[in-house]
């Protein structure tokens, strides 16, 4: 069912200069895979250690979290519900697959979302759900990163010795389990965290989680091309070129910008051919398709010029 370990080979791209590595994290399962699998996996565990009724968590109208977590919850039979941040769309890609999961769906405001923690809307749907485990949006809590911390251990016994562990980071909960199982094993690695989200608060909160310095690690966030989900034709023109040469597919919200990330630190030096990146590939494929529209017209503007 679990594809574990994950699978490390190495990546043929030609324009990068340094030596890339992947670790498969998307192809762990169909439907529970990347990062989401191993921030679930002691969640879950815990949830039905303590006969928890259901689970509750958080997220947008495309979120990779809620998507695995409906289809985690399902295998497991425990009832799920998610507060989504937006409105109510049919058909839509992610929701349905929501709803064929049987999650029941609260939809709020962009206003009461970022508010969760107080809002009134929001705490009166949880109060619907008594005896519910909460998790956070993005799965992030110290559960979370226990089971990322095991990455680490899976890479240790697959022999991969590298200069730097590349992650995209959107909460932060995954490079910190990274971080932490780094420090833990004593490896000699960096982590380099490319940020998808604007804002250098991330690495201060990465740092908090891991129990580290904002110093142990590599952290940027001038690669998110100006914010979350945000794109260009050049980027996604590059996205295009690299799934095509590698065989890798890729999201645009998350392993895409790590991997623009790369390109620009070659440019500036930062990366060289003395260099071996291991990139942990976190999944999120199901996300593209709020990108389907963008994609499929610069698809098309590079099969005229070709």
């Amino acid at each position: 069912m679990f594809n574990l370990p994950s699978p490390v080979h190495e990546v043929i791209y030609p324009p990068f200069s340094f030596r890339l590595l992947v670790k498969r994290d998307d192809l762990i399962h169909p439907l529970i895979s990347g990062n989401k699998y191993r921030k679930l996996k002691y969640n879950l565990i815990d949830a039905k250690a303590n006969n928890s009724k259901g689970i509750i968590s958080f997220g947008g109208v495309y979120s990779n979290h809620l998507h695995a977590l409906a289809a985690a919850c399902h295998y497991e039979n425990l009832p799920c519900t998610a507060i989504v941040r937006g409105e109510n769309h049919t058909p839509h890609p992610t929701l349905d697959f929501l709803r064929s999961h049987h999650v029941k769906l609260h939809f709020v405001s962009r206003e009461a979302y970022r508010l969760k923690n107080q809002h009134p809307e929001i705490q009166a749907i949880m109060q619907l759900y008594p005896n519910y485990m909460l998790i956070p949006e993005g799965g992030s809590n110290h559960l979370a990163l226990k089971g990322v911390e095991e990455t680490i251990s899976e890479i240790s016994t697959q022999n991969v010795n590298v200069d730097y562990i590349a992650v995209a980071a959107g909460t932060g909960a995954t490079a910190a389990g990274l971080l932490r199982g780094i420090q833990n094993a004593n490896l000699p690695t960096q982590l380099l965290v490319v940020s998808a989200l604007k804002g250098t608060f991330l690495k201060t909160s990465i740092a908090s989680m891991a129990g580290a310095s904002e110093q142990d690690f590599v952290f940027s966030d001038d690669y998110c091309l100006g914010g979350y989900a945000k794109t260009t034709n050049e980027y996604l023109k590059f996205l295009l070129d690299f799934e095509k040469v590698s065989g890798i597919e890729i999201d645009p919200v998350y392993n895409g910008k790590l991997l623009w990330g790369l390109k620009a630190l070659q440019q500036m030096g930062f990366l060289s051919q003395k260099h071996t990146v291991l990139w942990i590939h976190t999944g999120g494929l199901q996300g593209k398709a709020g990108f389907e529209n963008q994609l499929n017209a610069i698809k098309a503007e590079m099969s005229q010029i070709g």
